[in-house]
């Protein structure tokens, strides 16, 4: 994010530095279950990691958006900070 600045990519480059974590959750289960070694406490682990990333990740995806949409046209939006 540009710290304030009206940029339209940063929701792309938000999604772009968030996804690989949800890649290397699906590519670390996948493994376990490939070897036999993934248990219920690693898919209640998963679970909750994952649900964790998807709120934070809603949550500031809509940060985002709606700080965009509040500035007036022509004017940075307002700073979170």
């Amino acid at each position: 994010m540009t710290g304030g600045a009206r940029e339209p990519d940063d929701l792309a480059a938000f999604f772009d530095t968030r996804l690989p974590r949800y890649v290397d959750l699906w590519q670390s289960a996948s493994a376990k279950l490939s070897t036999g070694s993934y248990h219920a406490e690693d898919l209640v682990d998963d679970w909750f990691s994952w649900i964790g990333m998807v709120a934070r990740d809603a949550t500031a995806s809509a940060t985002l958006i709606f700080r965009e949409a509040s500035a007036p046209a022509g004017e940075d939006p307002p700073d979170s900070g």
